[in-house]
C-alpha cells in the first residue's frame, strides 16, 4: 500500500472490486465545490474488475444516473485469459452511495478472437443503455457493433444484434465515433471506415432504416474541409430531425499559425442543410496563433450549441465556444462567443466533457497539471467562471476525467481513469461525486 493512502479494499461481488480512497492532501477549490462524503465515504473511488490484467489500461468513459438513482459506469478494461489479454467492455451498476449494486447484471463483454473497446454509450430516459463498440479481430479487420441493455443490465433481446452496422466493402477498418437517439427514437451511428465517414440510421429495434440513404447509410463527403480528424468528432440530434456535426479540421488545412474546426448541419435525410452557415457548414480558427481540439458538444434547450476542448499557445488552456442555431457565433457568451481559462498558468489544463443544468449553468470536466488531476469547473449561462476544483486519486499519479453528468439532486458525477495504485503501470476506473 502506498504511503499517504489508507485504502479500504474489499471484493463486494464477483463483478468487480471498489477501492475507497482516503487521501491526506487538500484540494484546491473555490466557492462551493466539495467532494461528497456520502459517496464512497470520501467522494471518490476506483473500480478494479475481476481477472483484469495488472499493467493494462481500464478506463471509465461514460457515466449515467438511472431514474431510481442507480449509477451506471461504462468503459473498457483488459481481461486476462489462458489465451492472453483480451480487451472488453462493461457497464457497471453502483448504488447511490458508491457500493456495487448486485441487482444490476454487471456482465462484461469480450470476444475470444479479437479485441473489443467501447466507443460511446448513452442512456435512455427509462434507464436502458445503448452501447457502441469497436471489434478488431485477429486477422486485422474491424467492425462496429451496437447493443442495448435493459434497465437491469441484461441484454435487450428485442434489439437487433450486431447485424445493423457493418463494413461497406470487404476488408474493413471501421472506427465508430458516436451513437445517439433522435427525438422519435431512431438511432444514428457515425463511423469512419477506410478514410471515409458514414452515417447509419437504425430503427428503434436496431434494424436498418432503409428509408434513410441507401439501405440505411449515407456517406458524408466533407469536400469543403477535406476529411476531418476522427478525434473529437461530435454529433447532435436536433429536435427538428436535423443533425449537427462538430469536429477538428486536419492539419493539412490549417492556415499558418492557426488551427481550425467546423460545424456542419445535415438535413433529416442526411444531405447538407444549406440554410446553415455557408452551404451547410461553418469553418473557423480557434484563434490567432492558437492550436486546439474539440472534445465535446452540448445542445442547449434554446437550440444554441456549446463546444468545449482545449487551445494551446505557450501552454494548454480550457476552451469553450457557443453558437446560435443558425451557425453564427453567440457574441453574448464569454468574450465574443469564446471562453478561455488558464487554470494552470505555465502548465496544461483541458476540458473533456460538458454538462448544462436546467438553469443554463455549464459544468466542464477534464484534466489539469502534470501529472494530471481531475478538473471540474462551473460557469454561468453567459460563460463567467463561478467555481472550480482539482484533485488526484493517488497523490503524484495521473487522473484523467472523460465524462460528467448531473444527478437530479444537483450533485455532479465525474468518471475517467487513474493510475492503478497497486501496479507499476496500468489504470483503473476513477469516479468522483461533488456537491455544489
Amino acid at each position: 500500500m502506498k504511503t499517504g493512502i489508507t485504502a479500504l479494499s474489499r471484493p463486494l461481488t464477483r463483478a468487480f472490486t471498489l477501492t475507497f480512497l482516503f487521501l491526506s492532501f487538500a484540494t484546491t477549490s473555490f466557492a462551493t465545490f466539495t467532494l461528497d462524503s456520502t459517496f464512497a465515504s470520501v467522494g471518490r473511488l476506483t473500480i478494479t474488475f475481476p481477472d483484469s490484467v495488472a499493467g493494462y489500461s481500464s478506463r471509465g468513459l461514460r457515466i449515467f444516473v438511472q431514474p431510481g438513482g442507480r449509477i451506471l459506469a461504462a468503459g473498457s478494461f483488459t481481461r486476462g485469459t489462458p489465451d492472453g489479454q483480451l480487451p472488453g467492455v462493461i457497464v457497471a451498476g453502483l448504488l447511490s452511495g458508491g457500493t456495487v449494486d448486485s441487482s444490476y447484471a454487471n456482465v462484461p463483454e469480450w470476444q475470444s478472437n479479437g479485441f473489443t473497446s467501447l466507443a460511446d454509450s448513452l442512456m435512455y430516459s427509462d434507464g436502458r443503455v445503448l452501447r457502441l463498440t469497436n471489434f478488431f479481430n485477429v486477422v486485422g479487420s474491424s467492425t462496429v457493433r451496437a447493443a442495448r441493455l435493459n434497465a437491469d443490465g441484461t441484454t435487450d433481446s428485442a434489439f437487433s444484434s450486431n447485424a445493423s452496422i457493418g463494413a461497406q466493402g470487404g476488408f474493413g477498418t471501421a472506427k465508430p465515433s458516436q451513437i445517439l437517439v433522435r427525438p422519435d427514437g431512431k438511432i444514428l451511428v457515425l463511423i469512419r471506415e477506410n478514410g471515409e465517414f458514414f452515417l447509419y440510421r437504425l430503427n428503434i429495434d436496431g434494424t436498418r432504416d432503409t428509408a434513410f440513404g441507401v439501405n440505411g447509410v449515407v456517406g458524408i463527403v466533407f469536400n469543403k474541409i477535406s476529411s476531418p480528424s476522427e478525434a473529437g468528432l461530435k454529433m447532435l440530434a436536433l429536435n427538428d430531425g436535423k443533425i449537427l456535426i462538430a469536429g477538428n479540421v486536419p492539419p493539412v488545412n490549417f492556415p499558418a499559425g492557426s488551427e481550425e474546426f467546423f460545424l456542419a448541419r445535415l438535413s433529416e435525410s442526411g444531405n447538407w442543410d444549406k440554410t446553415f452557415g455557408r452551404v451547410g457548414f461553418v469553418k473557423m480558427a480557434f484563434g490567432p496563433g492558437l492550436t486546439g481540439r474539440i472534445q465535446d458538444a452540448v445542445l442547449q434547450p434554446d437550440g444554441k450549441v456549446i463546444l468545449c476542448g482545449s487551445v494551446s499557445n505557450s501552454d494548454m488552456d480550457t476552451w469553450m465556444m457557443r453558437f446560435r442555431s443558425n451557425g453564427r457565433v453567440d457574441s453574448l457568451f464569454g468574450s465574443a462567443g469564446v471562453v478561455v481559462n488558464d487554470f494552470a498558468p505555465g502548465g496544461s489544463d483541458a476540458a473533456a466533457a460538458l454538462a448544462v443544468s436546467p438553469d443554463g449553468k455549464i459544468r466542464i470536466a477534464g484534466s489539469i497539471g502534470t501529472p494530471e488531476n481531475f478538473l471540474v469547473a462551473r460557469f454561468s449561462s453567459s460563460g463567467v467562471l463561478e467555481d472550480n476544483i482539482s484533485f488526484p486519486f493517488t497523490p503524484g499519479q495521473y487522473a484523467l476525467a472523460y465524462d460528467v453528468t448531473l444527478q437530479p439532486d444537483g450533485k455532479l458525477l465525474v468518471i475517467g481513469e487513474t493510475k492503478n495504485p497497486d501496479t507499476a503501470t496500468g489504470s483503473v476506473f476513477a469516479i468522483a461525486r461533488l456537491t455544489e
